[in-house]
């Protein structure tokens, strides 16, 4: 029996809503090609790049806050997928949302996030290897700024402060949007998001 109910899907968003979406993803993927064909993203200076080349703890001590075109393009990011979060942005809601579709966002970005981090040296020391990329460690390196990406555009979209965040640190309870990052994400930790966000979030939404 059909049980397609079209006064609901018109309710829900229907067709406006998919087309808000495939906007919103093109012009997410536009930002990226943008920054991968940008020749100058290739020769950064001798200061950044040292930088970047610097451990992931090197990110979480708040590195990346000395490179303005990653923070630039982070901050771009969030803002877009923070418009697709949806019209109830509590923490609940934007966690249910992230655990949903937040698979299917991981598979069609993380490949950009692996050829911008290996363009520009992010993170070196944990992906290359004796010379050789170590595509598993590019791939949990791309992962983990994915997750600031998330996380920052569910803190965004909910009007939510970074700080607030900081209970998954302090022992206070947990985070709804960080635990359904954490179980989106394989091997993401939320306290070293939480560490992350707390630091560079402010920048990153003004970006």
């Amino acid at each position: 029996m059909n049980t397609f109910d079209f006064k609901n899907y018109l309710a829900a968003g229907g067709v406006d809503q998919q087309l808000t979406e495939a906007q919103i993803h093109d012009e997410i993927e536009k930002i990226f090609e943008e920054f991968l064909n940008d020749p100058s993203n290739k020769n950064l200076v001798k200061e950044e790049k040292e930088q970047l080349e610097e451990s992931l703890a090197g990110l979480i001590a708040g590195t990346i806050l000395s490179f303005p075109k990653l923070l630039s393009l982070l901050g771009k990011l969030i803002k877009k997928i923070a418009k697709l979060f949806g019209k109830d942005t509590s923490a609940e809601k934007t966690a249910e949302w992230i655990e949903k579709k937040g698979e299917r966002l991981e598979r069609k970005y993380i490949k950009f996030l692996m050829k911008i981090i290996k363009v520009t040296g992010f993170a070196k020391k944990m992906w290359m290897k004796d010379g050789k990329v170590d595509m598993i460690e590019l791939k949990e390196t791309a992962e983990i700024v994915f997750a600031v990406i998330l996380t920052g555009a569910a803190l965004i979209a909910g009007g939510t402060a970074a700080s607030e965040i900081g209970s998954a640190l302090t022992g206070q309870g947990g985070n709804a949007i960080l635990g359904a990052v954490e179980g989106t994400l394989t091997g993401i930790k939320s306290a070293e998001i939480s560490q992350i966000i707390g630091k560079v979030g402010p920048k990153l939404a003004g970006a």
